[in-house]
């Protein structure tokens, strides 16, 4: 059997998903390991090291500039929606990487009879392949990471986002099955994420399976969506989610090499107001309804709070003062990363009760609502270094600030600021409701319209030619402005 590092276990199965990452990889063990020798805990630390290292990269990179909570002032011009290969060819990389990695350690949990171990696998192949998928649309997944197999499959079919939410949602299904708290993890000091605890573990399964039933909201009548979330919702003891924010998929990060956030390190000149700033729509909209967690997110450069358009025109002068990311929250070594929180929950079920897809009315839409607020607040200041904290007073003043008046605009704007620096996710719900309502700057490519989604790579059309073309040919066309199929525009066309 071929010899291989330690926790690079199916790069090659990646390789014809073009799987590159954007920092090196770090490796805890310079020994090589028989393929199926190593035992499944023994792929966590890495697995959710880098799957939190490419998401932040990514909310950075791309999430920031498109949801206009950044701009940057280099050459990038993403806000813009001018965006290079080079920056869909890293998220398409490091995400099919970690859905080949969290696929190889379901398959040795399989083997080895390990099941606690699977539903953490499938959990985080859902959580990487959903990322996938709503970046791209159709992907390769149902043949995709068998490169190694005995009948390889090295030009896997692209399937549909249908066909991939479908699947996806009985992973979870099976991975909530799964978990026995009874039969503790062999070596909790590797995950990093809960130390072993299993209980935790399931209630990030099962919120992470309420934010994909959200996503296909707008698809509720052919995929079931609010029987299945009510159906949870009604057994919480088998369904378990997020209940505060002890619960987050919080990544923890020691600042002991390797396990270091790395985000300070290779951006650091990103925190500086000659690089990349933070967006005026962003900045303005925080500030007018008096956001303590303002001064969390940004600093101030000035005397006053000011934010740079997204997508300014070149012609323009760009340097107005503008506040920038807030290092010491979001740049040291130490400053955690979160896959999901408790106040996302909250608002998905805010939007859900608003919808009529669960039972509760206003009222329990205004409680949720109110109750996602205050999680997200907590969250930010319990993270914050500083010795000035928000209080209580505080906290009632932007609840008065920011009352409960029944609409989708209001949930998705509240969720919009708690979402800052997770993921996608701000992006996903843009394109699912249409909030929140940006303003699209005179200087944008792409028609004026905020893509869609991103083009596949160079390097996938290049090794997987063929079902490239039948991904293409049934999505109608690889351009930024094709809506994917959950989207608000999908549905409307």
């Amino acid at each position: 059997m071929k010899k291989i590092k330690y926790l690079a276990l199916v790069i090659a199965a990646t390789l014809v998903s073009g799987c590159e990452h954007l920092f090196d990889e770090y490796n805890t063990d310079p020994n090589s390991i028989e393929m199926w020798q190593i035992h499944p805990e023994g792929m966590m630390e890495q697995l959710l090291f880098s799957a939190a290292d490419g998401l932040m990269y990514g909310t950075w990179q791309l999430n920031g500039e498109l949801m206009q909570y950044t701009v940057s002032l280099q050459a990038e011009n993403i806000h813009r929606y001018i965006i290079r290969d080079a920056f869909v060819q890293t998220p398409w990389s490091y995400l099919s990487r970690q859905a080949a990695n969290a696929d190889h350690m379901r398959r040795l949990a399989i083997l080895k009879n390990e099941p606690n171990c699977e539903a953490i696998a499938l959990t985080m192949r859902a959580l990487m392949v959903s990322n996938q998928t709503d970046l791209f649309g159709s992907i390769p997944f149902s043949e995709a990471y068998k490169g190694r197999d005995t009948v390889a499959i090295t030009q896997p079919r692209y399937d549909t986002q249908q066909e991939i939410y479908t699947q996806l949602l009985e992973d979870l299904e099976r991975a909530n099955s799964l978990y026995n708290v009874n039969k503790p993890l062999q070596s909790p000091n590797k995950d990093l994420l809960y130390g072993g605890d299993l209980s935790k573990w399931r209630k990030f399964t099962n919120s992470l399976h309420l934010r994909l039933l959200m996503r296909l909201s707008n698809r509720d009548e052919e995929m079931q969506v609010s029987q299945k979330m009510q159906a949870m919702l009604n057994n919480p003891s088998t369904y378990p989610i997020f209940t505060d924010n002890s619960d987050n998929a919080m990544y923890v990060y020691t600042n002991i090499s390797p396990n270091i956030n790395r985000f300070g390190k290779y951006t650091e000149k990103n925190f500086s107001s000659n690089v990349r700033v933070m967006a005026e729509y962003f900045i303005n909209l925080l500030n007018e309804l008096g956001d303590p967690r303002l001064p969390l997110y940004a600093v101030l450069q000035g005397d006053t709070w000011q934010g740079l358009p997204s997508g300014y025109p070149t012609t323009e002068t760009i340097n107005n003062g503008s506040a920038t990311l807030n290092k010491a929250i979001l740049g040291d070594y130490t400053s955690p990363y979160c896959f999901m929180r408790y106040d996302e929950v909250l608002f998905i079920l805010a939007e859900a009760t608003y919808r009529g897809m669960i039972k509760g009315g206003e009222i329990q839409a205004q409680r949720y609502y109110e109750q996602g607020i205050l999680a997200s607040i907590d969250y930010w200041d319990s993270i914050n270094p500083s010795s000035v904290h928000i209080n209580e007073l505080q906290k009632e003043q932007y609840l008065q600030k920011t009352t409960y008046n029944n609409t989708l605009k209001q949930i998705m704007e509240q969720k919009y600021i708690a979402q800052f620096w997770c993921g996608y996710e701000a992006w996903a719900d843009y394109r699912r409701t249409g909030y929140p309502e940006l303003i699209i700057g005179t200087g944008t490519d792409n028609n004026g319209v905020l893509p869609t989604r991103l083009m596949y790579p160079q390097r996938s059309q290049q090794t997987n030619s063929e079902h490239y073309a039948e991904a293409v040919e049934q999505m109608g066309g690889d351009n930024m402005r094709i809506p994917v199929w959950w989207s608000l525009k999908a549905v409307n066309n």
